[in-house]
């Protein structure tokens, strides 16, 4: 038994070896379980069946029609077990003659991001890799994808012409469905194979996947050696490779806070492993380090592995009290909401708390649990502040001794500027349309490039252009990183571009400028 034509001994058009010549394999009455197909995979040792079809997708064999088999069990050892009319004897022509791809026989990789962890999905299929197609392209999807390449989570479903450059080759699959807990994308409901050799990539598809990059060695996932992956490894970076910028996306990619310090090669111990050639070149404001642009290989050697340690927290709070400026301490851990325990926390602690909410310096540290306990863990942390940091999260922290805290024992401050409280000048609930993820596209039309042009959003089936009114720099900056079209230049004039087609987006984004997507705003 053997396939050809597929670009591979995993996919093709069946043939079978009887008396020395080979011939191919007919269905008449298609076997719409393809129970023959599953045989054919298993006998080869090919893996499952990833596509069958009974109508010469690989061509038509031009010799002899060795075997029209039927109503096969799908258990069978080898083809041939299965009830057939006799070597040579058929009621079906070439035209008819079967063929497989099996999932040893499809691979699947992202291209075009700078990384093994995002860009545009693409399969490879007949031994030629191509794009695949899909405009209802959602997270269940792009989680299949990254699950599958051991890339982590999904972090974002993108159409490639918002995020990457577009393909150039075939569409290999197009309309993809998955639930998100397949164990691979051909386990998806696939409405269509290709290749199809087409010039139309509007809707071929990007994934951004978060498994990227890791820091190990340290003590939890916010401090330790900075390791990338490629392919299945995880590779060290070189610690002259690391600078502060690409420190601040690590951070951000791993959940943790802000980067306290990139220490010297040696603070966790020999690189585990090989170390990579390679570096980044980050701005900083990259939500995962894989969307950074890449340095060249390097020409000398390598000292050492590069080190990062952020700090574990990523927001603080004052709760329960008469403003936003005085309450009960809260630290954010990891998604967390938990209470500090008040039996190290001093007034240089409260300083820092203080200026980092934007509320003055502090009047005073109230006794532990002025303002009750609060719902969340009491952290056994000690702060150690000296007073001049810009936040908690720069501060050395310790852990204390057992007992670690009693009960209720929750840090309180009191700072001096007035609570950030304001009266809404209508009613704050109001009816917000629900918009699916796969589905927040923003686009640039009306220039000669995908990073200048008239604002487009898609909303409700459609491209509606952006109002003008209020639209500013903070704004047009959003756009130009969610597009990964580096800073914005100017937010310029409806005229510049001239007038969009479709209808107005009726919501008007009112951006800080910090945001990762406009659907941020």
């Amino acid at each position: 038994l053997r396939l050809v034509g597929g670009g591979g001994r995993c996919a093709g058009r069946v043939e079978v070896k009887h008396g020395g010549e080979w011939g191919s394999v007919c269905i008449f009455d298609f076997d719409f379980e393809d129970r023959w197909a599953t045989v054919v995979c298993r006998q080869l040792g090919c893996g499952r069946v990833a596509k069958a079809s009974p109508y010469a997708p690989f061509g038509q064999g031009s010799g002899r029609i060795w075997l029209q088999p039927f109503f096969c069990r799908g258990t069978e050892d080898a083809l041939q077990e299965c009830p057939h009319f006799g070597w040579g004897e058929h009621f079906c022509g070439h035209e008819r003659d079967v063929g497989v791809i099996c999932t040893d026989g499809v691979e699947l990789r992202l291209a075009g991001g700078g990384s093994p962890c995002a860009g545009r999905v693409e399969v490879k299929l007949q031994g030629r890799w191509g794009s695949v197609g899909d405009d209802s392209w959602d997270m269940e999807d792009a989680e299949v994808v990254c699950q599958q390449l051991g890339c982590g989570s999904a972090a974002g479903a993108y159409f490639v012409l918002d995020r990457f450059d577009p393909g150039d080759g075939p569409v290999n699959m197009a309309m993809v469905d998955c639930r998100g807990f397949e164990a691979t994308l051909w386990d998806c409901e696939i409405r269509g194979w290709g290749p199809y050799n087409i010039s139309f990539h509007d809707f071929d598809t990007a994934v951004v996947c978060t498994g990227f990059s890791r820091l190990v060695g340290g003590d939890g996932a916010c401090a330790g050696q900075l390791e990338v992956r490629q392919g299945r490894a995880w590779l060290g970076v070189c610690e002259d490779q690391v600078d502060a910028k690409a420190a601040q996306v690590v951070c951000r990619e791993l959940g943790c806070g802000p980067v306290l310090s990139i220490p010297s090669s040696g603070r966790f111990g020999a690189a585990s492993g090989s170390l990579w050639d390679g570096g980044f070149q980050c701005h900083g404001t990259e939500p995962l380090l894989s969307a950074c642009a890449r340095r060249p290989p390097r020409g000398r050697g390598c000292s050492g592995p590069g080190s990062v340690i952020c700090s574990p927290y990523t927001s603080f709070r004052l709760e329960n009290g008469s403003s936003a400026c005085s309450g009960r301490v809260e630290v954010e851990l990891r998604g967390t909401w938990g209470s500090v325990c008040a039996s190290e926390w001093d007034l240089p602690d409260a300083h820092v708390l203080c200026r980092h909410l934007g509320c003055g310096s502090a009047l005073g540290v109230s006794p532990g649990g002025s303002f009750g306990s609060g719902e969340g863990p009491l952290r056994p942390d000690a702060f150690g502040c000296s007073g001049s940091e810009r936040h908690p999260g720069e501060c050395p922290v310790t852990v204390l001794g057992k007992p670690p805290c009693a009960p209720g024992n929750a840090a309180a401050v009191k700072c001096s500027g007035k609570g950030r409280r304001w009266r809404c000048p209508r009613q704050p609930c109001q009816r917000r349309p629900c918009v699916p993820a796969g589905s927040r596209r923003v686009r640039l039309v009306g220039s000669s490039g995908r990073c200048a042009g008239l604002v487009e959003v898609y909303w409700s089936g459609g491209w509606s252009s952006v109002c003008q009114e209020g639209w500013d720099v903070r704004d047009a900056a959003v756009v130009c990183r969610e597009l990964g079209c580096g800073t914005a230049l100017e937010a310029a004039s409806s005229a510049r571009f001239g007038a969009g087609t479709g209808p107005l987006w009726p919501y008007a984004p009112e951006c800080s400028g910090s945001e990762e997507a406009l659907w941020q705003c």
